[in-house]
């Protein structure tokens, strides 16, 4: 049998090896917390750590969509009741109260689902599908949180990929990095022809690493 999130081989009767069930484990602790620090980035360009939780109340216009969205009935909230409901209704329980504020209902259905977890690790045939999609809610939420550094645009891939055909592909520099890799033809350019590519004048065949 194997884990029907990871499809990992398990040594026992099971929907989830330890692995997953340890990591949906971790992220619904995480999650309650990380929708309070979701509140310091509504507004757009705002860092980490900007601003106290209660700008979710008086936060200035315009607002990051993708950040309301998460917040916002629809997004992390419903993804965790939907859950919640989904075990209580396999296991033969009622349908779990859905009241108070989005954060204490977050609160609430994280919480539901981790008092059964090992149920859920054990019997529960929905188990690989909750895993993944709590895995994708994470990751979309750290991705709000922390953003990828922003990259530097020097220009088109002049690359030759023969008959005339030049590569063209958009070139970005990485944060931090040195060198930049057309991901269309996987040709190098070192920092010593970026200028010349920013510029719109192609660097002469063999500039190109």
């Amino acid at each position: 049998m194997n884990c029907t999130a990871c499809t990992a081989p398990l040594d026992h009767a099971a929907q989830l090896c330890d692995a997953c069930t340890h990591g949906l484990d971790v992220r619904l602790a995480e999650l309650p917390g990380q929708y309070l620090l979701l509140a310091s980035h509504l507004r757009p360009g705002a860092a980490r750590g900007d601003g106290p939780v209660a700008l979710v109340r008086e936060a200035p216009l315009p607002c990051r969509e993708d950040v309301l969205d998460m917040r916002a009935t629809g997004g992390m909230v419903t993804v965790l009741e939907e859950w919640r409901a989904a075990m209580q209704d396999a296991r033969g329980w009622g349908p779990p109260a859905c009241t108070g504020s989005i954060e204490r209902r977050i609160m609430a259905a994280a919480r539901g689902l981790q008092l059964n977890l090992d149920w859920i690790a054990e019997t529960f045939e929905g188990a690989g599908d909750l895993a993944r999609e709590i895995r994708a809610l994470a990751g979309q939420v750290n991705a709000l949180l922390d953003p990828a550094p922003p990259t530097l645009s020097v220009g088109e891939c002049a690359a030759d990929l023969g008959g005339g055909d030049i590569c063209g592909a958009s070139l970005r520099v990485p944060h931090g990095s040195t060198t930049v890799r057309c991901r269309r033809c996987g040709t190098d350019y070192p920092p010593s022809t970026w200028l010349t590519l920013a510029t719109g004048a192609w660097a002469p065949a063999g500039a190109a690493a």
